[in-house]
């Protein structure tokens, strides 16, 4: 049996054919589009709520053989997790993804300590990285792209999705902050002097965070004398997207993330790069929640 913290990881298990043995989950799950037949599983920790929180006490009853969770401490800390799990005889694989490529390998080592199949989604990848390559490269303009996150914060270079920017071909600003965090916090002043010159600003929806709201975040910044210091914001390229568990959010650190570079590169290179919506629906036939 295994035990999933990230929805994420949970949805490559599902992809590399071995959903029906995972035991525990986030109550994330319940959310996520690619998983409906794990939403009732005994749930080991919650993401969901400001208050975040692991249930030490289901993990033990479920006594997983392996648990998967990415190296961020988020729930709790690396050591916490080492320590129970060799109480119960489980071994752990924690995941960093900071590439996209870092993204197909830890699939491949997710299939392979699974007993998993890696050949559909290995061909996926490899099929659209391929195309996604071939688009980017005949392109000359690299415009400059910023992820943000509500509260200004700024996805950074540490983050596999600021990789998904440079292959749609475009500049991660985010790699301007020198920080081992996935994602940092800045003062309004203080991102318009660093960002100043970036021509797109993507804001990311989250489990927290729904496009509604990021809409009235959008419209009070481009009404903003002080936001249309930024480029991107004088000139109208503030763009939303999808970070959340829902069907139109790509910009996961899960396969959804190869739509979510196709999406990257439509939003700011316009018909020059492939639409996202046909990618999606592959990986979604892939996932079995799409005819």
């Amino acid at each position: 049996m295994i035990a999933v913290f990230p929805a994420s990881l949970a949805e490559i298990v599902k992809l590399v054919g071995k959903g029906d043995e995972i035991a525990g989950v986030n109550e994330e799950i319940r959310l996520d589009y690619c998983l409906p037949e794990l939403r009732d599983r005994p749930a080991i920790g919650r993401y969901l709520k400001r208050t975040k929180k692991t249930y030490w006490d289901v993990l033990g009853k479920i006594r997983p053989k392996l648990i998967l969770d990415f190296r961020v401490e988020n729930l709790h800390s690396s050591g916490e997790l080492y320590s129970f799990a060799e109480r119960i005889g489980a071994e752990v694989l924690l995941l960093d993804f900071l590439t996209v490529e870092d993204l197909v390998e830890g699939s491949r080592m997710i299939a392979e300590k699974t007993g998993g199949d890696f050949s559909k989604l290995g061909e996926f990848y490899g099929k659209h990285l391929s195309r996604i390559k071939e688009t980017s490269e005949p392109l000359e303009e690299k415009p400059k792209v910023v992820m943000l996150y509500r509260g200004i914060n700024v996805v950074t270079g540490t983050n596999v999705i600021s990789d998904a920017v440079e292959k749609a071909h475009a500049e991660s600003l985010g790699k301007r902050l020198r920080t081992e965090r996935k994602v940092y916090p800045l003062k309004k002043e203080d991102f318009i002097r660093r960002f100043g010159d970036a021509d797109h600003l993507f804001l990311l929806t989250s489990v927290l965070t729904k496009g509604e709201k990021l809409e009235a975040i959008r419209d009070g910044m481009l009404d903003s004398p002080e936001w249309r210091k930024v480029k991107a914001v004088d000139e109208g390229n503030v763009h939303i997207a999808g970070s959340a568990l829902d069907r139109e959010s790509f910009m996961r650190w899960s396969p959804r993330l190869i739509p979510g570079i196709y999406q990257i590169g439509r939003l700011v290179h316009g018909r020059d790069f492939p639409d996202w919506r046909k990618p999606a629906k592959e990986l979604y036939r892939l996932c079995g929640v799409e005819g």
